[in-house]
């Protein structure tokens, strides 16, 4: 597959704060999921051993993700919901698909399941959850991969809110994801809400560190789900 490699400082959106088109709909969700916090788990438990079991027919499948002109990372995805007539093994990326289609595009647009989201049915109780998902992805770091300091859709009103799952090699010594420069404590197959907003980081210290990033359409009907579904509630 040719798996377009994006130049320095390429994404898929500017940072756009265009207000007047925020409903109160928009605000009400935003106060919802502000008040979860920034790194939330939820009640889903996934079964990893299994999972390992179903994406190792995909071994020799994983593509680079967002490859650089300017430094190398250790890092490949495989997609699991993506645009309309691509495969797993299309951009992973969304700057990467925006190149490739000439036009900005929305996490939303990326809704159609792939082989790969049917072969992973150990995930299948979270991804069905809340189907049908915009962009969703799973992400293999070897040694030394990473992403740089950042935020996703800083701006209001926003398409998606993110869920993620880490699946293999994430332990403490393993994995690092950080918010605002303070490591997060990370349990093995747990679904957490990610707020993305704020700033993070991740590296990897080991081989095959996996994890799962859905990106959820924000909608009020979302946000809902994702609330009944917190592990600490009344």
């Amino acid at each position: 597959m040719d798996n377009q490699v994006v130049p320095p400082g390429v994404s898929g959106r500017e940072v756009v704060q265009d207000f007047s088109t925020c409903t109160v709909q928009d605000i009400a969700c935003e106060l919802a999921l502000n008040n979860l916090g920034d790194f939330e788990p939820l009640d889903f438990k996934l079964n990893v051993g299994q999972f390992m079991k179903e994406i190792s027919f995909f071994k020799n499948d994983w593509v680079d993700y967002l490859p650089r002109t300017d430094v190398r990372n250790n890092r490949k995805g495989l997609v699991l919901s993506n645009l309309p007539g691509k495969s797993h093994q299309d951009n992973p990326s969304l700057p990467q698909a925006c190149l490739e289609a000439k036009r900005r595009l929305s996490e939303a647009d990326f809704n159609e399941r792939t082989e790969v989201y049917d072969a992973c049915e150990s995930l299948h109780p979270l991804l069905d959850y809340f189907s049908p998902l915009g962009r969703t992805f799973l992400v293999n770091c070897g040694i030394g991969g990473f992403f740089v300091p950042h935020r996703d859709q800083p701006y209001m009103p926003r398409e998606t809110f993110r869920v993620a799952v880490f699946l293999n090699k994430c332990g403490p010594y393993e994995y690092d994801w950080l918010v605002d420069d303070k490591k997060i404590n990370i349990e093995l197959g747990r679904a957490y809400y990610i707020n993305t907003r704020r700033m993070h980081r991740t590296i990897s210290w080991a081989n095959d560190s996996i994890h799962l990033i859905m990106n959820i359409p924000f909608t009020p009907e979302n946000v809902s789900k994702c609330i009944a579904k917190l592990q600490h509630r009344h």
